[in-house]
């Protein structure tokens, strides 16, 4: 009963304060005017990500603070679960300062250092990729080499080199793979609402009730979104959305103790199509992160002839299916899986590539 309530409760509440902004963007011309790279061909209003971040932290902090029970982790910060702790503050913080680059504008290096003190916030609440699963014998462990830094309150806080690299490098891609499939109406909210129902129900199998609730949470609060940006969009997420949204499905899979295989396959489409952009990119000399193309597997969906509904949808069945899988399989299963899924993206590349030639 406390996750349908947690998940309605969120889920009106984003709708209505998506409504809200849209309301506020128009007011003060706060849109996303159409560039060369850009699918829409009008100004939309781009605030809809501040009524995501809104409406999840209202029901959270509401939830976890009355229901101490509920932690996700061991230790305490402030008298609360230190995990969670570190995710509101670090998810406050990408998601404000994202906030200022949609109203104002950031460099993309000033975006990188917002984006690495993020995923420090939660390093040193405790959160972080401690093994990597191995399907031919015992996992990795990455906690071989620490190095000490600071003791605070009788708590050592050391730098685990392998464990807190990889954790960076994970969360900081994370937050603009989902960034980059932000691209076409209702793509990157619905690919984050299919991975945070998948990570609920792993977190109700393994009996973890916080993360069962923060992914309920988060599911309500992107489709409450989805109402007003599913196309014709009425709305965007801008970067404040949709960095949050990657913080968030970045983390999530830590808490439920690094299934990093099954995040890979339930957000496989933006990882692989995001890996492939941007080598693309660095092979062309051009900054992977920053530059404007339309190379993106959503782009090149619209390129061969198809509908934003219909590329979306055929992404999301895609998204769907390797949720389940990655819900059913072993973890050499799993790895199959993510081979598998590697290929199929590929060949769907050319499959488009030589359709869009039949339409240009």
């Amino acid at each position: 009963m406390l996750y349908a309530i947690a998940f309605a409760s969120t889920l009106i509440i984003s709708f209505l304060m998506t409504g809200l902004a849209r309301r506020l963007s128009l007011k003060y011309k706060i849109v996303s005017k159409p560039r060369k790279r850009d699918i829409h061909k009008k100004p939309i209003p781009r605030l809809g990500g501040v009524a995501i971040l809104i409406s999840f932290m209202i029901v959270a902090l509401t939830i976890f603070l009355s229901l101490r029970g509920h932690q996700t982790g061991q230790g305490l910060w402030f008298g609360f679960d230190k995990h969670f702790v570190g995710i509101v503050f670090a998810g406050l913080f990408i998601g404000l300062t994202m906030l200022f680059d949609d109203l104002y504008g950031l460099r993309a290096w000033q975006k990188l250092l917002c984006q690495i003190f993020t995923v420090v916030v939660v390093i040193s609440a405790g959160i972080g990729i401690e093994t990597l699963p191995n399907p031919f014998g015992r996992d990795l462990n990455l906690n071989s080499l620490y190095i000490p830094i600071l003791t605070y309150h009788d708590i050592t806080y050391h730098f685990s080199l392998w464990s807190d690299l990889l954790t960076l490098v994970w969360m900081v891609g994370m937050m603009n793979v989902i960034n980059f499939v932000d691209g076409v109406d209702g793509l990157a909210g619905g690919i984050s609402t299919i991975a945070a129902f998948t990570i609920f129900i792993l977190a109700l199998s393994m009996g973890q009730t916080g993360l069962a609730l923060i992914s309920i949470i988060l599911a309500g609060s992107t489709i409450g979104f989805l109402f007003w940006n599913f196309p014709p969009a009425k709305i965007f997420m801008g970067d404040a959305g949709s960095m949050f949204l990657g913080f968030m499905l970045g983390v999530m899979p830590l808490i439920s103790g690094g299934k990093l295989a099954t995040a890979f396959l339930v957000l496989g489409f933006p990882i692989v199509d995001g890996l492939i952009v941007a080598g693309s990119r660095l092979y062309q000399g051009k900054n992977p992160l920053t530059t404007p193309d339309k190379t993106h597997l959503h782009h090149r969906f619209i390129k061969a002839g198809f509908s934003q509904r219909q590329a979306i949808i055929v992404i999301y069945i895609i998204a769907i299916a390797f949720a389940w899988v990655a819900l059913r399989s072993s973890t050499f299963s799993k790895f199959i899986a993510a081979g598998i899924l590697v290929v199929l993206l590929v060949g769907l590349i050319l499959y488009l590539r030589y359709r869009a030639r039949k339409f240009a």
